[in-house]
């Protein structure tokens, strides 16, 4: 359950802090929104027609995506999800926790290309040491602290393998 306060209807281009963006009908789309360098990215969370999970474009001035904003939300690590992969071998959906940031790996939609990529969801945190760098395939999405966090969405980016 949220409170009403924690939460508001508008298009994305609004988001000024991490958001998590939930659908009210079939054509609106679960997503995450990012300052990543300054910017507001969207990050879509479900699969995106052919596009599929982890559909990132800058939001800028988007009108046209619209949805129930929960802001002021938190990222939370499943340590027991570690994985070796390294560099570009980092799966779609994946957060990476290198140099003195925590980054997503998605597919950025960029104005010219779409393109793998890695943005950034939070700096200044304590820095790794130099080429060091931890992948987890597991990781949510949470509202408040303590007693009062809430688990609002659960990723899994473990490839799947046939």
């Amino acid at each position: 359950m949220i409170d009403p306060s924690e939460c508001f209807a508008a298009p994305i281009s609004v988001a000024q802090e991490m958001t998590l963006v939930l659908p009210r009908g079939d054509h609106e789309h679960r997503c995450l929104i990012v300052m990543s360098e300054g910017k507001p990215v969207v990050v879509c969370l479900d699969e995106l027609h052919q596009l599929g999970r982890f559909f990132a474009f800058e939001c800028d001035g988007q009108n046209s995506w619209n949805g129930l904003h929960l802001p002021g939300v938190r990222i939370e690590l499943d340590e027991a999800s570690l994985s070796e992969a390294q560099g570009h071998f980092i799966p779609r959906g994946a957060m990476e926790r290198s140099e003195d940031k925590l980054s997503l790996r998605v597919q950025f939609e960029g104005r010219f290309h779409s393109s793998a990529s890695s943005i950034t969801i939070l700096d200044g945190l304590r820095a790794c040491a130099a080429y060091q760098s931890a992948c987890f395939l597991k990781w949510q999405i949470v509202l408040g602290v303590g007693e009062e966090k809430r688990v609002l969405a659960t990723v899994d980016a473990t490839p799947i393998t046939n």
